[in-house]
């Protein structure tokens, strides 16, 4: 394979564990064990009134464990969207 090639697999593959590492459900326990569903990153899923009624601690954690993620999801989406774009952009050697 050309080096274009690889780069643009190795993009794709960072592009698509950001969307998927973005997507996941994020959860939080509560001191009686149960798991309180915080939604994913980007908020799908998330019920702020099934939140505030476990606890109003919860809705800070929540919004901070969503923050967290998306803080080092976004960026491995980004490398994966250049990595991409640039294998697209780059010239092939004119050489035969």
């Amino acid at each position: 394979m050309s080096p274009r090639t690889v780069i643009a697999v190795v993009g794709a593959a960072f592009f698509l564990a950001g969307l998927l590492i973005m997507l996941l459900p994020l959860s939080a326990d509560s001191p009686e064990g149960v798991a309180v569903s915080c939604g994913n990153s980007v908020g799908m899923g998330y019920d702020a009134v099934v939140v505030e009624a476990e606890g109003p601690a919860f809705v800070e954690i929540c919004g901070r464990l969503r923050m967290e993620r998306l803080a080092w999801a976004a960026p491995v989406i980004v490398v994966g969207l250049l990595c991409v774009a640039g294998s697209v952009v780059v010239r092939r050697d004119s050489s035969p």
